[in-house]
């Protein structure tokens, strides 16, 4: 009941401003705008479980446009590094978000970039990475990657939170090492990944 109120609410709040949103546009509005709005008609019908429904599959919709910017920041191939297909998680039964990554070959190594972004589960493991007390109490590695904080986990495990929002863990398998996880780590934008919201 109360996420279905959240959810009204916000619907109730957005269809108040796109319309003076699209008033500066010369086409109709997006796909989102467009489902907000319907969601909204919903909403003054009293139909809760189609403004739900609608409000389900924007959320899909936003994820999608996440995916499509990770997929642009985590590329084909990092200097001799050849990336696999990029791969998604279903974060359904950890509370939701957008988990993607891809593995990276090169020989007999093999380096994992994943992003989560919007999840629950990471929002509890990023504060911690943050706090350098911790962290130093935990005995951990760090590294400086892009003006960043980067911490091992072990020598096969790298995690960082990007922008306090996002969590990139790196892991390298077969024979991969520390030092391929650092190397391709300083080969991402973080700065693009930083922009993401």
């Amino acid at each position: 009941m109360k996420s279905i109120r959240i959810l009204t609410a916000f619907a109730l709040f957005t269809a108040c401003i796109l319309p003076a949103t699209a008033q500066n546009r010369d086409k109709k509005g997006d796909a989102f705008e467009e489902g907000m709005r319907q969601a909204f008609a919903d909403y003054q019908k009293g139909d809760h479980e189609a403004v739900t429904e609608k409000l389900r599959e924007l959320l899909k919709l936003m994820e999608e446009k996440t995916v499509e910017k990770v997929a642009e920041l985590l590329p084909k191939t990092i200097e001799y590094w050849q990336g696999g297909d990029l791969k998604r998680d279903d974060m359904a039964l950890l509370g939701g978000g957008v988990s993607l990554s891809r593995t990276y070959t090169a020989a007999k190594r093999e380096v994992t970039v994943k992003v989560v972004k919007d999840s629950p589960l990471a929002k509890q493991v990023i504060p911690l990475l943050g706090n350098p007390d911790l962290i130093a109490l935990s005995g951990r590695k760090t590294h400086r990657i892009s003006g960043q904080t980067a911490v091992m986990e072990n020598d096969k495990k790298l995690q960082m939170a990007i922008d306090g929002r996002i969590l990139l863990e790196i892991t390298a398998a077969q024979e991969a090492t520390e030092k391929d996880i650092i190397a391709i780590a300083r080969k991402l934008d973080l700065a693009e990944l930083a922009k993401m919201k």
